[in-house]
């Protein structure tokens, strides 16, 4: 079994980008390229140092999102490749992450990768499903993007673990306002998970962990390999999925981190969720979140109240 931590209780932070989906990679939008450009490098750089002088030691951070940037397809509209600025991006990342003395766990892709396609301005938007669900279009997908990331990045002591997908549960289940609904079935999506996972182990000694919407997603994705299990929370999911439960009740074979809690627009304060977590038995808290503009982020950077507990 691959350890998430030998730390007792990580205390984090989603970043969770600079730009939704631009942040690793070229388009249309950003023909410079993402967070090696040197004035997103700069804002980068400030963006981590509170966190690292606050005491978080973690960032939540996601990779190609919806896909609208970093990957180069071909006359088929299949994935060929990724672009020449991905790994000068990456590279800046976790240059930036070791300056700041912080490690990341990257989301590979995020639920919108699954929604119809959209084009704005000559940017796809999510339109992707196929590449990831389809076996054949999966395994060109592995060959041409996973696992040359997780060769080249498997090994590095920046990365903590890898979340394969950011709330899967938002398209695999019947969520009656989203015009999409249920775009992929639950065993596709299942098989997506097990076939990364399975590379993963393969190509890295990071831990494998998804991003579930709540504690109740968790058969979505449990008995697939994961090292580690991953549920957020926000105060609407309190009376189906209570934040104090133990997690021992949950009846996991693997450890579980709180990956999002808000740290506007809540009920209890963020270290008052933080506490709440670790009484429950979790491996660690993300807040939701450093630099988003969102009604659950704070008006200002959260950074724990030490006399609350170790982080």
């Amino acid at each position: 079994m691959r350890r998430w931590t030998d730390v007792p209780f990580i205390v984090g932070a989603n970043l969770p980008w600079l730009s939704y989906g631009n942040d690793f990679g070229a388009s249309a939008w950003q023909p410079d390229g993402g967070v090696g450009a040197g004035g997103r490098r700069t804002r980068l750089r400030e963006a981590l140092r509170p966190l690292s002088a606050g005491g978080l030691s973690v960032v939540r951070w996601f990779l190609f999102c919806d896909g609208r940037a970093g990957l180069v397809t071909g006359g088929d509209g299949g994935v060929v490749g990724l672009d020449a600025y991905v790994w000068r991006d990456i590279d800046a990342a976790l240059d930036e992450l070791d300056r700041a003395g912080l490690r990341a766990i990257f989301v590979l892709v995020d639920f919108h990768w699954f929604k119809p396609a959209h084009v704005v301005q000559g940017v796809q938007l999510g339109g992707r499903a196929r590449w990831l669900i389809d076996p054949v279009q999966r395994a060109r997908v592995f060959d041409c993007v996973l696992a040359p990331l997780f060769d080249r990045y498997g090994q590095s002591p920046a990365v903590v673990a890898w979340d394969i997908v950011n709330e899967p549960e938002w398209v695999t289940g019947r969520v009656p306002w989203m015009p999409w609904r249920r775009r992929v079935s639950r065993r596709d999506m299942r098989a997506f998970i097990g076939d990364t996972v399975s590379l993963l182990h393969e190509r890295t000694v990071h831990p494998a962990t998804v991003g579930s919407t709540s504690t109740r997603s968790l058969p979505l994705v449990q008995g697939l390999g994961l090292d580690l299990y991953q549920a957020h929370w926000y105060d609407p999911l309190e009376l189906r999925a209570p934040l104090g439960r133990p997690v021992a009740e949950l009846d996991l074979d693997r450890p579980i981190l709180l990956g999002e809690f808000p740290t506007r627009g809540s009920g209890r304060s963020p270290d008052a969720i933080v506490d709440t977590a670790r009484g429950a038995g979790y491996a660690g808290a993300l807040a939701w979140s450093a630099l988003a503009s969102d009604s659950a982020s704070g008006d200002r950077r959260w950074v724990p109240d030490h006399r609350s507990g170790d982080t």
